[in-house]
Order: C-alpha cells, then sequence, then structure tokens
C-alpha cells in the first residue's frame, strides 16, 4: 500500500513537471548531443539514486513525433513502463537506453531520438506506417522509482489484483445497467419475464415437452437476433440454417450457453441477454455496439446425446 501511495504522488508530480517540460521546451533550446547522436536536456534534476544492474525502473513516458502529434502516452494511461536496467543489454539497444542511463530516481527530462533507431534498435520493430525513418521522436521521461526484483514482483502482483478487481467492478456494474435496462422495457411492453440466475431474463413462447440438454450434448437450434429497439442482426430462420453447437464447449456466447441449457426439446422462447453474457465490450459487427443488451428467439430443434 506504500508503494502504491509513492507511485501515485510521484505520478502527480510528472504530471506537473510536463507542463513545465512543455513550456521551457518552448521558450529555451538547452539540448546537449549524446554520445550516439541523440540530444537531451535534464528538465529535473533529482535527489535519487542512480540505476543499478538488475533493478527494476519505474518511469513515465510520452512519444510524440516531428510534429508535436502524441505518437503514445503511458501518463494518461496511469500505469509507469518498467524496465530492468541491464548495463551490458542497454548499452546495445540504441540511443533511448543511451539516454536513460544518464538519468536517476527522480529525475526528468527529454530526448530527441532518430526514429529509425528507436523502432530498429530499441524497439526491434518495423517502424510504423507514416513514418519518416530519418525523422526525429520527442520522448519525455520521468523517473519514478527503482525496486529490487522482489520489490517489483510485490508491485506487480498488486497491480494486477488492483486491474483484476476494477475489471470486476465494471462487470458488475454494466450487469446492474444492463438487468434494469432489461426490467424496463419488459415493464413498458407489459412483458412478464422470469429471470436465471445471472441475470438473463426470458419469456416462453411455447413449452416443450422434451427433455433438456446436458453438458457435452450437441444440440440444433433456429434463431434470430435483435436488439431491444428491435433491429435484427443475425437469423438463421432467414438463412433457413439451424445452427448446432456443442454445449458447454464454449464456442458461442456465454448467454446461449445458459439459455439452451435451460430449454427442454421443442421449446421456443425469447431470451433477454445482458451486454456481458452477449457480446461484451467488443461488440458484434456493425450492428451490436459494446456493452449492449440483445435479444434472441431460440427454437430448441434437436439434441444429440454426448458420445451418440
Amino acid at each position: 500500500m506504500k508503494l502504491h501511495m509513492q507511485i501515485s504522488s510521484n505520478h502527480i508530480t510528472f504530471i506537473l513537471l510536463l507542463l513545465v517540460v512543455s513550456i521551457y521546451s518552448c521558450t529555451s533550446d538547452g539540448f546537449k548531443e549524446g554520445e550516439t547522436g541523440y540530444q537531451y536536456k535534464i528538465v529535473r534534476d533529482g535527489e535519487g539514486p542512480v540505476f543499478e544492474n538488475n533493478q527494476y525502473i519505474l518511469m513515465y513516458m510520452d512519444y510524440y513525433y516531428e510534429d508535436d502529434s502524441l505518437l503514445f502516452t503511458w501518463t494518461e494511461k496511469n500505469t509507469p513502463v518498467t524496465l530492468q536496467y541491464v548495463d551490458t543489454i542497454w548499452e546495445r539497444s540504441g540511443q533511448i537506453y543511451h539516454g536513460l542511463k544518464k538519468l536517476k530516481v527522480g529525475d526528468s527530462a527529454i530526448f530527441k531520438v532518430n526514429c529509425a533507431n528507436l523502432y530498429e534498435v530499441a524497439f526491434k520493430s518495423n517502424i510504423p506506417y507514416g513514418l519518416n525513418p530519418f525523422s526525429e521522436i520527442t520522448i519525455q521521461i520521468g523517473i519514478i522509482k527503482m525496486l529490487e526484483p522482489t520489490e517489483f514482483r510485490m508491485w506487480q502482483a498488486n497491480l494486477f489484483k488492483t486491474r483484476k478487481e476494477n475489471i470486476q467492478k465494471r462487470k458488475e456494474q454494466q450487469l446492474l445497467e444492463d438487468i434494469s435496462l432489461i426490467d424496463i422495457y419488459l415493464e413498458e411492453q407489459g412483458l412478464i419475464g422470469m429471470e436465471l440466475e445471472s441475470g438473463i431474463r426470458y419469456i416462453v413462447r411455447e413449452q416443450g415437452s422434451g427433455k433438456k440438454p446436458e453438458q457435452g450434448d450437441q444440440v440444433l437450434i433456429h434463431f434470430m437476433g435483435y436488439l431491444l429497439d428491435g433491429t435484427q442482426f443475425d437469423s438463421s430462420f432467414d438463412r433457413n440454417d439451424p445452427h448446432e453447437f456443442v454445449l458447454g464447449a464454449r464456442t458461442v456466447i456465454p448467454g446461449w450457453e445458459q439459455c439452451v441449457a435451460e430449454m427442454p426439446l421443442g421449446s421456443k422462447i425469447t431470451f433477454y441477454i445482458p451486454s456481458g453474457l452477449a457480446y461484451g465490450d467488443r461488440g458484434f459487427g456493425d450492428m451490436v455496439e459494446p456493452n449492449t443488451v440483445v435479444v434472441f428467439d431460440i427454437e430448441l430443434l434437436e439434441i444429440k446425446k454426448k458420445g451418440n
């Protein structure tokens, strides 16, 4: 917790420093030339230790093209870059690594490096389309902290845990919003839906007389998918081509897995599926936007028992 607080505080400091960097850049040159042809300017001289071999360096980095357009930012992502300092590797990894070796904890600086050197030597990747290999990339850097390997692993584990918790909170909030949207829709339409524990609502149009499928069974269904406003985005009925899949094989959206498992053979049921059990934050083509509730009319045509 203490480590997290220190990083957050340094992040705020770095944001303020970027403002100083921008103002300073506009009013003064002050760049020096590095040994391999890059240019650099120390904007803030920190009071932290110099880098030590095998330690992990936490920093914020923003990349700008020669027309001052932002190429990439870690500052806005609020997640620091982590690089392990290994002198022999940094020495042969291009201009930006040579420049980084001049810094210590607490420093902030601006580097101007060759585009080809940055991508081909430092990143070991192709130069992105549209960038001139002879152009200059400006990189603003703020060094936050240096961690020993054991400290770094603890920091990384806490970071992953926090991200996972935040993702789960967003999913739970989205589910509550989707369920509320479905319930309001059903009420406005004068419909009474039954519900599954996951939040799916459904209305039985025709009750089948057969058994329900089990995990591993192969099922054949007809379906029509549409939005709450009635916009249709897919239909096996229109194609006259029923869809076949193995229940539990995870080859279809989670909502289908749950819905079909509740259907006796021969049933026709309308399911109202929250976005997290449908197409989530990816959406589906041009018709279903991310985090959208979908509706499916499903008819269970056939069940082939597992092993048959």
